[in-house]
Parts: C-alpha cells; structure tokens; sequence
C-alpha cells in the first residue's frame, strides 16, 4: 500500500493540482468509475489537510475524471470470498474523516459533479458545500442493493427525512434534474460547461472575504443543530470575530469610496 497518509500526489488515482487560488482534486481511476480504494481516501484526506494548511489556497474543488464522478467503494477490496479480512473499518473511518475535513475547513469546497455518483462516493459529494453537476449526473443511495445501511446522515440534511428515507430504501439512482429540484445539487450545466462554471464560482469565491467566508461556512452547519439563540448566538460571534480584521475595513471602504472591493492581494 501506498504511503499517502500525508502526500496528495502519492497516490496514482488522485490528482491534485492547483490554478491560482483554487486546488483541484481529481479522482482518476476511470476505467473503475472512481470507486475508492484505501489508498485514495488516504490521498483524499491529505488533499483536503493541504488545502485546510495552505493560505495561498481559497477554494478546493472536488471531481472526477471520465463518465463517473465515484462509483462508492472498490467492491474488489471487500470481497467477502476471498478469505482475506476486508478493511471496511479502516476505509469507513478514512471516508468519516474526510467528510469531517470538507465540512469544518473554512474555505468553500465544491463537488463538480461530472457523471455517476453513488454509494460512498454520493456520500463524498454530498460532503461539500456547493455541488455544480453535468446533465449527465445521476445520484444514487445504492447501499440497501448491498445489504448495508444507507447513507443516513448527510442526505438527510439535504432533503429532509421523509425523502431522504425514501432514497435509502429504494436505492434508486436520480437524474441531474430531480438531483436540482431536490437539492442534492446546486446547478446543473452542460457537461461541456461543467468546469468553467465550476471554476468560475470557485475564483468568485477565491477573490472574496476569506475570514467571512469561513466563518460564513462555520456558523451554517452549526445552524441545522442549534435552537434560535444559540444559532443567532453563533451568528453573532461570527460578525463580532470579523468586524475586528481588515477585510470589514476593506469592504466598508470600498462601498464608501464606490469600488469594487479587493480582499486578497496580488
């Protein structure tokens, strides 16, 4: 096994790049649809750490390449027939962390979803914070066809109980336009048109109010587990934290002085 713990580049099946302010993180195992493997959660993690570290880096968009986006786990590495003991405890912890990594680092992470998303790689979209998708993506739960709990928690954020239950049960997969109207994705694109769009949210974000933006991003997912106050107490924090930085004295003026304004420096 690959020692990719703490390197994103040292595992052939994820690429990690950047372009400017933005990291990309490229699933690249087509030819099995992105399903993961141990060494690519591991891969993923340390792409998301370096992410989170870097201060040159204001964005990290997730994708795939080919016509999947992640077809969940590699099935091969869990054969129950092969006589070796299967890592599921070691890879549920490997995915647990990365979901936990998308959803605390205070940058924007965002899923350009560009085919076929399901089973532990839905979950793995459903993880970042904006999810843009091709026309030709389509989401499924597919655990319940393997015999294994559905993937309860982040979907139900997303679409509410009574849909989420209706997902798990079925294990149906879902088209690009009901993804929309539902809320799993965003916005959907042309295919063609994935990455420019995604990559023109991703530099808007990247030129914004990093502090705000993070904190933004902090007090929204403590919103869904919070009463009124203290969700409005959070909210509060937040804005008291950031009226003592420069970017509300940047943006402040440059409202004042009628210009756009400049958050990050060249």
């Amino acid at each position: 096994m690959a020692d990719t713990a703490n390197d994103p580049s040292a595992c052939e099946h994820v690429d990690f790049s950047r372009d400017g302010a933005i990291a990309i993180l490229r699933l690249n195992r087509p030819n099995k649809l992105n399903a993961l493997t141990l060494d690519m959660h591991q891969a993923i993690f340390a792409g998301l750490r370096e992410a989170r570290r870097n201060p040159e880096i204001g964005v990290l968009v997730l994708t795939g390449t080919g016509r999947a986006f992640c077809a969940g786990d590699d099935m091969g590495e869990s054969d129950p027939r092969d006589g070796i003991i299967p890592p599921e405890t070691e890879t549920e912890i490997a995915w647990h962390n990365m979901i936990r990594e998308m959803q605390t680092m205070p940058k924007p992470v965002i899923a350009a979803v560009n085919g076929l998303a399901c089973g532990a790689g839905g979950g793995l979209m459903l993880g970042a914070d904006i999810r843009i998708a091709s026309e030709d993506a389509r989401y499924a739960d597919i655990f319940i066809k393997r015999g294994i709990p559905g993937g309860a928690y982040l979907l139900t954020k997303t679409v509410g109980t009574g849909k989420a239950l209706e997902i798990i049960f079925t294990g149906d997969f879902i088209d690009a336009a009901e993804c929309c109207r539902i809320g799993i994705f965003n916005m959907v694109v042309p295919a063609e048109k994935l990455m420019d769009a995604t990559l023109a949210l991703a530099r808007r974000l990247a030129a914004g109010p990093r502090q705000a933006l993070g904190y933004s991003k902090l007090a929204v997912y403590q919103a869904a587990d919070q009463s009124m106050n203290e969700g409005l107490r959070t909210e509060e924090l937040a804005k008291l934290v950031a009226l003592r930085g420069t970017e509300v004295r940047e943006g402040i003026e440059a409202f004042n002085d009628k210009r756009k304004s400049s958050f990050v420096k060249a």
